[in-house]
């Protein structure tokens, strides 16, 4: 990662003393696109570690027959299967009547559910026993609002690419969205390690609010990112030229 990140932007920069101007500005929208992936990708695998343990330790019971880790693990699955085709039919209703939202706005948009879900993973300290057992419906409607900020970024990611790329640069710029994935994952794994080395022999309540008040970071800096990509939202799009 180290190595094979920094040559493929330097070949990138290099292809791109060979483009035009506007080829120039569409490949400079899609570093932008690339480099706000690195950090949607750092908050929304969370699952895989500090939301995982999380679970473990602080979530009791069952919801519907499922148990707390099987929720973290296969609820996000299954939210995407669920809600893909009504997102899509959004879209299109949204795009009949001039009104679907702009990838800009659509990559904004996945932030703000982003910071909106880890609100509610934070919030989860505010219905929780004495013991430190925090909510697991609530748990689960915040993989609910994850979910749809997934769906308002990773499908058209690929796109995208392919769109503001020229197309001897397709297979390369394609390659390196995959790579920001790889980057935002290993940064989630920093993320968090950090939340769970500090609060590792700790009681369920210290636990508790040391997770929470991880995820409450989190979400502010999502609704950060969310609400910088709404306001650069003309200047990308001006770049982005014909591309919707």
């Amino acid at each position: 990662m180290y190595i094979i990140g920094p040559i493929t932007l330097l070949y990138v920069f290099y292809e791109m003393r060979m483009l035009s101007r506007e080829e120039n500005q569409k490949m400079l929208a899609a570093l932008i696109f690339i480099i706000f992936s690195i950090f949607f990708w750092a908050f929304f695998e969370q699952s895989g570690g500090s939301l995982s343990l999380f679970a473990r330790y602080n979530l009791k019971g069952d919801l519907l027959g499922f148990n707390p880790n099987q929720i973290n693990n296969s609820s996000n699955n299954l939210f995407v299967v669920i809600l893909s085709p009504i997102v899509g039919l959004i879209w299109l209703w949204l795009n009949k009547n001039n009104k679907e939202p702009n990838t800009v706005v659509k990559f904004g948009m996945s932030f703000l559910f982003l910071g909106g879900a880890f609100f509610i993973f934070y919030a989860t300290r505010f219905f929780a026993t004495v013991d430190g057992i925090a909510s697991l419906p609530l748990f689960t409607l915040a993989y609910f609002v994850i979910t749809l900020g997934e769906l308002c970024l990773s499908p058209i990611g690929l796109s995208i690419m392919t769109k503001l790329s020229p197309k001897p640069l397709w297979g390369v710029m394609m390659g390196i969205w995959f790579l920001a994935s790889a980057y935002g994952q290993y940064v989630a794994g920093i993320l968090g390690a950090d939340m769970a080395s500090d609060n590792i022999n700790e009681t369920l309540p210290v636990k508790l609010i040391m997770y929470t008040e991880g995820y409450k970071q989190l979400a502010i800096y999502g609704v950060i990112a969310g609400l910088i990509l709404l306001l650069l939202s003309p200047f990308i799009k001006k770049l982005m030229r014909e591309v919707k």
